[in-house]
């Protein structure tokens, strides 16, 4: 009988793939992820036709339900899935003909095609699994496989496409809640794994030599496929009523034990198939050969990666020769993926390796301690894999030392043990304590440049234009576009500002959240926005700038692209609005659509590049006049490059201010360094050498982010101290001799600060891309830190034995694929490369405490767990120090955490209320603790035979639910920085905090409310140096207690803050208070208790106001205090505006001309 064909399926999917791109392209959302749904589906009915038509000669089969035997006809049940669909075809395809025309489609017409199909899907349902059940019973029983091997190959391609379907978001939607996720996903990573490796074995039998693949064999594969395209069929249709019913998660329990299980027979024929190959054969052209000994390779280094991975006295005896052949294979790995021709002559001895390899891998005695069975410990069979093993080795290396000499392997990635450098053990210098970095950069020149910008910016056609700054990296282009971004006229002209900073890798989803978040509301938008996808978002952008004149910055362009996939959303309303780039090509700003003639930045002059460096050496000190022509000579060989001259001045910053010193420095100071393509590097080099070595080490550790990563200060230092980098001093804290090392090098202007804390000091920081690039390559050299972006760098990277700190940039199927093994590893970072945003979501982390037991430092807030708990394995991390991770449905922590003796920092991004175990307050070493919200026991006699943290230094969000749960505040006497949130009710809140005497930033929240609260204890430390409220209800005659806080320095009132329409401040209120943000607050009149008195805020320099409407007084000393420096003003009515400038007119009638007056970001 003809076999039937696929064609009505195949073009009803095809249609609907049409259909949804156009929905997506359209951003018509409505039945978007119906449609995508059906089409999975529709790809797991087109799997099974494939095969069952491929079994048609068994013709009649007999389906058992309910104990009732069924006869079925196989080529008949195909013909009537044929006509089923094929009725469908016209309205499906005209639905498609439509979407691609550009009409607008109707959401019930998509809505009632699609139902039509999923009704006929799910009719079809029951039937297919039984027939696949039958179909894998009758093949049990033969010996001989009904495919030819291509056959059964292209039906593995399509069980393996299915398979990905599970798992990359199709089950997520449907049972990411559901408890058995995870360990289905899991199953579903094995099946895949093994159905590669049959995938692998065949063209590499028949490629060693292998004429015919046993039948036997080929029977096996073909059950397991079978059963595997069961399974993933099954669980595409799991509807959410599955997901609590024990019977159909019985059923898949079922379905996977009938896979897992394997006769070792098998192992026996896998073993002489390896055996009898003798010469490779080519199959096609020799790079495919290639791939095939490369495929088989890969498996080959999964399967042995498995093997590492697990626990028994079999695998631990040999251990040491499998980590040998791993690395063998992964050198192999490494040699594959050369393009040379010289390389082909390889391919025989390779193959040959693979087969010594294969043998032992696919041995019965290994794969027995595998599958759990038995241990072989001292027997006969371990010592003869042991010497199969030794054997193998030994011909691997026998292979390297043959070609070693080669340049095939010189072009290889070479990695060698990568060790940190030894911290001096005394201090041979003083530390930079020099001012407070600012967050703006420091400009020289080039003020004719910026009115030439301002010009094109502000004046010419109304239609949109692109105004491209062009120049080579260095040359001060960012600097010049933030110093025309922030200037008067352009905050005048332009209703709306936004930035945002390409670079070479970008993600458009993260770029488009950049930009919309630029504008200073992303604490606010980042909730609506993370949900979004690129239609969407592009749409939100787009929404944002109709109506208005907007400037928008795209710093460091590297490709058009990013301006092709973008424009759609700037709208060209004739208002005058403008887009900068910044770009150090020449040609992205000549491919540019509404581009004008690209700005190409000058160097700076002689002149210019003098000034610019007595600056950076000497801030707003005199330089000696003796040094005049020495600081000349040495500008003048920076080539009018701001960056170098950065650099060169931040090295002058530290040496002495001598001119012999400086005569040696300038002879130095080569032409050659600053000269060419490689000025920057050269000068950057000579920078890294005069660093102190610990300083080295913590300027390198940037190298572990990824380019152009706003960093949060705090954290990097908390990394450095957990490096081992920062050194002690009796009677300081870590944390404080940190902070003196990051200020050091911004000092030396390695590092650049982002932002400011309110309260002094570095918020964030970062550092520059070609010192990112200087510090990564310099980082490898040194055997300090290796970073792997992507599975090209993953695959063919050789793990030293004793690598201490590993930064990854990779996607989820990257990094599971690659098979890292590294159980000696220091520090494991990792970032998510996948496109859009948190959409690496690994589901399994206990592999990782498996492996990498001596971990210090272990972040992994650049991706997504899904885990709702804390694997108890992370016990296994007995020299843990910095623990990190995101994991947003995470509640719980378990009791092991304890065995973390050595832990001092624990971070955990999740949605949801973590409940910390009682034993964590055993961690005598714990300083820090960030969680969005944590809960701590309530119970009073278990908080009283608790330990006390003497060493607890940060805590965030600690949740007190009741009355009684804030004695637990007594177990963390020397807390400095505390996060409360209330959630006693709307009318009792714990405010006392008197016990806290080493308190210096306290934030005290809760739940939203209106009218007043009873607030128990009021009472602060008065060592407090930041105070934020927000939805407590204070009463503002009760402002006074905070008033007469001694050291208070910022105070941030948020919403329902203080109740009361009268604050009237007490007279000298405040003595040290420089910042004052009052956001949301109802208050009315904001008055002094002496009008004349001068003594209110006698340092105040900063007044924020954001969202406040219905103040109609202020205190009149503001407009006469001499300390104050800017008010900004964020969403204020127009009455508080009236206020702020007569404050303004009476600050200049007093004689301070320097007051700024702010609007929007602050």
């Amino acid at each position: 009988m003809e076999m039937v064909s696929t064609c009505s399926i195949d073009r009803v999917l095809l249609d609907l793939e049409l259909l949804l791109l156009n929905i997506v392209r359209s951003r018509y959302v409505p039945c978007r992820d119906r449609v995508r749904d059906t089409i999975k589906r529709m790809k797991f009915l087109k799997t099974f036709v494939m095969c069952a038509r491929k079994s048609t000669q068994s013709n009649d089969l007999y389906l058992q339900s309910d104990n009732v035997a069924k006869k079925v006809s196989l080529p008949s049940f195909l013909s009537c899935i044929e006509d089923t669909f094929h009725k469908y075809e016209e309205d499906i395809h005209s639905l498609s003909l439509r979407s691609k025309a550009g009409k607008r489609l109707l959401k019930p017409e998509i809505q009632k095609q699609i139902e039509l199909l999923e009704q006929e899907i799910k009719l079809l349902k029951q039937e297919i699994i039984q027939i696949y059940f039958a179909l894998a019973s009758s093949r049990s029983l033969q010996s001989n496989s009904w495919m030819t091997d291509d056959e059964l190959m292209e039906f593995i391609d399509f069980i393996l496409q299915n398979l990905a379907d599970l798992t990359n978001g199709y089950m997520h939607r449907k049972i990411s809640e559901s408890s058995i996720y995870a360990a289905l996903s899991s199953q579903f990573q094995a099946l895949e794994a093994k159905l590669t490796f049959f995938k692998s074995f065949i063209p590499f039998g028949k490629l060693r030599g292998t004429v015919d693949i046993p039948a036997l064999l080929l029977a096996h594969f073909e059950v397991v496929a079978l059963n595997a395209a069961r399974l993933s069929y099954m669980c595409s249709f799991w509807e959410d009523e599955d997901l609590h019913n024990p019977e159909f998660c019985s059923m898949i329990y079922e379905q996977q034990q009938k896979i897992t299980p394997v006769d070792f027979q098998v192992y026996e024929i896998y073993m002489d198939v390896l055996r009898a190959t003798r010469s490779s054969k080519s199959l096609h052209d020799r790079m495919r050969d290639k791939q095939i000994l490369n495929n088989f390779n890969d498996c080959l280094i999964s399967r042995l990666w498995e093997l590492l991975c697990c626990s028994s006295s079999f695998v631990d005896s040999m251990k040491d020769e499998i980590e040998i052949l791993y690395a063998g294979l992964r050198f192999l790995r490494s040699i594959l993926r050369e393009q040379q021709e010289k390389m082909d002559e390889q391919n025989e001895k390779i193959g040959a390796l693979l087969s010594e390899a294969g043998i032992i891998i696919c041995s019965p005695s290994l794969n027995r301690v595998k599958e759990g069975e038995v241990s072989f410990s001292g027997s006969t069979e371990a010592l003869d894999c042991y010497d199969m093993l030794s054997n193998t080795n030994i011909h691997i290396k026998h292979f390297k030392d043959q070609i070693s000499g080669s340049s095939i392997i010189e072009s290889l990635p070479s990695f060698h043990s990568l060790r940190a450098p030894e911290g001096s053990k005394t201090f041979s210098h003083m530390l930079s304590k020099g001012k407070m970095p600012i967050a703006h950069e420091v400009m020289v020149g080039l003020d004719d440049e910026v009115e030439k910008v301002i010009e094109r910016l502000v004046s010419g056609s109304k239609q949109v234009e692109i105004v491209p700054i062009v120049g080579m990296a260095g040359l001060g282009k960012t600097t010049l576009a933030k110093k025309v971004y922030n200037d008067s006229s352009i905050i005048y002209n332009f209703q709306i500002r936004l930035w945002c900073t390409v670079s070479q890798k970008f993600d458009m989803e993260s770029l488009l959240i950049q930009i919309l978040c630029s504008n200073g509301k992303q604490s606010r938008m980042d909730e609506e926005l993370k949900n979004l996808n690129e239609p969407e978002l592009l749409h939100k952008l787009y929404q944002r700038l109709k109506t208005k004149r907007y400037l928008v910055v795209f710093d460091d362009v590297w490709d058009i692209k990013v301006w092709n996939e973008l424009r759609i959303s700037f709208p060209d309303e004739k208002k005058g609005s403008r887009i900068i780039f910044t770009s150090r090509s020449s040609n992205v700003a000549s491919q540019v659509e509404y581009g004008g003639k690209p700005h190409n930045l000058r160097p700076l002059s002689e002149k210019e590049s003098f000034e610019l460096l007595l600056k950076k050496v000497f801030g707003k000190e005199d330089c000696p006049q003796a040094l005049h022509g020495l600081g000349m000579e040495i500008a003048k060989k920076c080539r009018g490059l701001p960056l170098a001259l950065v650099v060169v001045a931040g090295v002058l910053a530290t040496i002495d201010h001598d001119i012999w010193v400086w005569e040696e420095f300038a002879k130095s100071l080569t032409l050659t360094m600053v000269s060419g393509t490689d000025q920057c590097k050269n000068s950057l080099e000579l920078s890294y050498e005069h660093l102190p070595c610990h300083l080295k080490a913590c300027l390198l550790y940037f190298a572990a982010f990824r380019e152009d990563e706003i960093i949060g200060a705090k954290n990097l230092m908390r990394l450095w101290i957990a490096e081992g980098f920062v050194e002690k001093i009796e009677g300081e804290r870590l944390e404080d001799i940190a902070e003196e090392y990051l200020m050091d090098l911004i000092g030396r202007n390695l590092v650049m600060v982002s932002e400011n804390r309110s309260i002094g000091g570095v918020k964030t920081c970062y550092i520059h891309d070609l010192i990112f690039e200087f510090c990564k390559g310099e980082a490898k050299e040194k055997k300090f830190l290796q970073v792997l972006r992507g599975y090209d760098e993953l695959s063919i990277f050789n793990e030293p034995p004793n690598l201490p700190r590993l930064s990854i940039c990779s996607s989820e199927e990257d990094f599971i694929k690659s098979k890292l093994f590294c159980p000696y590893l220091g520090t494991l970072v990792f970032f998510d490369a996948t496109p859009g945003r948190n959409k690496f979501k690994l589901l399994n982390i206990s592999f990782l405490f498996c492996i990498y037991k001596h971990l210090k430092v272990l972040n992994l807030e650049g991706i997504n767990l899904r885990l709702k708990e804390l694997p108890t394995e992370v016990e296994s991390l007995l020299c843990l120090r910095y623990l990190a991770l995101t994991a947003w449905k995470m509640k719980f922590i378990p009791p092991s955490i304890a065995n973390l003796s050595h832990l001092e920092t624990f971070r955990l991004k999740s949605g949801e209320k973590i409940s910390l175990p009682d034993s964590i307050w055993n961690m005598k070493k714990l300083r820090h603790v960030h969680v969005r919200r944590v809960c701590l026991p309530s119970n009073k006699n278990v908080v009283e035979i608790l330990c006390t943290l003497h060493n607890l230094d940060t805590l965030s969000t600690l949740c007190l639910f009741r009355r009684g749960e804030e004695n637990i505040l007594r177990r963390i006497p020397n807390i400095r920085q505390l996060k409360i949130f209330n959630c006693w009710g709307k009318r009792r809140v714990c405010c006392d905090m008197s016990r806290l005497e080493c308190l210096e930033s306290l934030t005290l929240g809760g739940y939203n409310f209106s009218g007043s609260r009873e607030h128990v204890g009021l009472s602060f430390p008065k060592n407090l140096k930041k105070l934020c409220l927000s939805n407590l209800g204070l009463s503002c005659r009760k402002m006074s207690l905070i008033e007469q806080l001694p050291n208070l320095e910022v105070l941030k009132l948020r919403q329902r803050s203080m109740d009361g329409q009268k604050w009237e401040l007490m007279e000298g209120g405040f003595p040290k208070l420089r910042v004052l943000t009052l956001e949301d607050v109802e208050v009315v009149e904001w008055i002094e208790t002496d009008l004349d008195s001068d003594d209110y805020f006698p340092c105040l320099q900063q007044l924020k106001l954001h969202r406040i409407s219905y103040l109609e007084m202020m205190p009149a000393c503001l407009g006469r205090i001499p300390t104050l420096e800017t008010i900004k003003m964020n969403v204020c009515g127009d009455g508080v505006k009236s206020l702020v400038w007569e404050i303004a007119e009476e600050q200049k009638n007093y004689g301070n001309e320097n007051l700024k007056i702010i609007y929007g970001k602050y």
